[in-house]
C-alpha cells in the first residue's frame, strides 16, 4: 500500500463520516452517556485518535518527543475526549474530521514510499508503518461506523459497509477476525443480540462472507 492509496483512504473516510453524520443527524445528541454514544460521540472519538495519531507522526518525522501511546491509559483518554466532544454539535464534529483529516494527509506526505514499508517508527505497533496509517484514517473510523449501524440494528447499512469496506480491511490484517467486534459491546449477550438480528435479516440469501462476520460474533 502506497501513499496514494493511504490517501485515497482518508479522502473515503471523510466521505463515509459525512455521510454518516447526514443518515443520523436527527438522532437525540441529548441521549448519550460514556458507555453509549450517539452519532457526534462516535465521530469525535474517532476524530480525537486521528488527532492524537497525526501529532505523534509528525512528532517522530521532525524528531521531537510525543507521548508513546504504550503509556495512555486508553479509558480514560477516550473518557475525556467524551466529556469534551459532548458538549458540541454534529455540525462541530464533522467540519473537525475535514480539518484533522486534511492535516493527517499533510503529515502522510512527510513521509516517502520506503519509510512506508518500515517498521521501525516508533508507533507502539510492531507492524509496517502502511498499516499504522490505514489503521488511522480508515480501519478504526470505518469500524466505528459499522459499530453504531449493528447497535442501532440498521443492518442493512452495515452489510452495506461491509461490502464496500472488505477489501481493505482484509488487506489490513488478512484475518475475518478483524471484524471482532467485542470490545465494542458491553457485554456478550448484547453482541449476540444484535447478530442473531442481523442474521435473521441475510437469512437464504448466500453472503457468505457477512454470514462468517455474524459466526465470529455469536461465541
Amino acid at each position: 500500500m502506497n501513499k496514494n492509496t493511504i490517501l485515497e483512504l482518508s479522502n473515503d473516510t471523510f466521505d463515509k463520516i459525512m455521510d454518516f453524520g447526514k443518515y443520523y443527524k436527527n438522532e437525540n445528541l441529548l441521549e448519550t452517556s460514556f458507555a453509549n454514544w450517539n452519532v457526534r460521540d462516535v465521530i469525535g472519538h474517532v476524530n480525537s485518535w486521528i488527532k492524537f495519531s497525526e501529532d505523534k507522526l509528525e512528532s517522530i518525522k521532525l524528531k521531537r518527543s510525543f507521548e508513546d501511546v504504550r503509556h495512555v491509559d486508553i479509558d480514560k483518554f477516550n473518557e475525556m475526549n467524551y466529556e469534551k466532544n459532548k458538549t458540541k454539535t454534529l455540525e462541530d464534529v464533522l467540519h473537525e474530521t475535514k480539518i484533522i483529516l486534511n492535516n493527517y494527509n499533510n503529515i502522510l506526505n512527510l513521509f516517502n514510499e520506503e519509510e512506508l514499508l518500515s517498521k521501525e517508527f516508533p508507533t507502539g505497533f510492531s507492524f509496517e508503518l502502511w498499516k499504522y496509517m490505514a489503521m488511522d484514517v480508515y480501519i478504526h473510523p470505518i469500524a466505528h461506523i459499522l459499530y453504531h449501524y449493528i447497535k442501532r440494528e440498521d443492518y442493512n447499512k452495515f452489510i452495506i459497509e461491509i461490502e464496500n469496506s472488505k477489501n481493505v480491511f482484509m488487506e489490513y490484517p488478512n484475518n475475518i477476525n478483524v471484524y471482532d467486534f467485542g470490545d465494542f459491546f458491553e457485554n456478550r449477550e448484547e453482541k449476540v443480540k444484535r447478530f442473531n438480528g442481523l442474521k435473521n435479516i441475510i437469512k437464504n440469501k448466500g453472503n457468505k462472507f457477512v454470514e462468517e462476520i455474524i459466526e465470529i460474533n455469536s461465541k
